[in-house]
């Protein structure tokens, strides 16, 4: 019976591990192209930046519970990996407050919106380039943990068994 009833968690601790790693990995990536197209495009500067902002914090909300649910087995599995794991949410998080205070920044409006391209460059220099800095960061940490976390991916599918599909 024990055996059974460990068997059992075990295989709901690697679908729960699988369901959120891969939720991480994918929304990881939505916030940082969205970022990204925030950074490199002075149109959406001039544009409503809340509109970015918006769509970034719901997908941020759901990361949230995606990382502490994926965290729970990283570090029971690879102490070192869920450290790595636990930063490079963590940049996710700078990215978007760098983000934000670019978009702040570089939002020309009322008066003074035919010097839009003046606080566009302003804004890189003061915090646009900084952010641009900290997304390839994200960007090269998320390729990296990916490829390593590919073992552990595998045996969690292998607890979980045909039932994975």
């Amino acid at each position: 019976m024990l055996t059974w009833l460990a068997e059992w968690r075990e295989k709901r601790q690697a679908q729960s591990f699988l369901k959120n790693i891969f939720a991480w990995y994918e929304t990881s990536h939505g916030v940082s192209d969205l970022l990204g197209d925030a950074l490199y495009d002075q149109k959406i500067c001039a544009s409503e930046i809340g509109l970015v902002l918006d769509k970034t914090d719901r997908q941020l909300f759901a990361l949230a519970g995606y990382i502490s649910n994926a965290r729970g087995s990283l570090r029971r599995w690879d102490l070192d990996l869920a450290q790595r794991f636990d930063r490079a949410s963590s940049n996710i998080y700078l990215l978007r407050n760098m983000t934000v205070r670019f978009l702040i920044r570089c939002h020309a409006s009322g008066p003074f919106a035919d010097q839009g391209q003046i606080y566009y460059y302003q804004a890189l220099e003061a915090t646009g380039f900084k952010a641009r800095q900290i997304r390839t960061e994200v960007e090269q940490e998320l390729k990296s943990i990916w490829l390593e976390l590919q073992g552990w991916i595998i045996q969690a599918e292998k607890v979980v068994g045909e039932s994975w599909a």
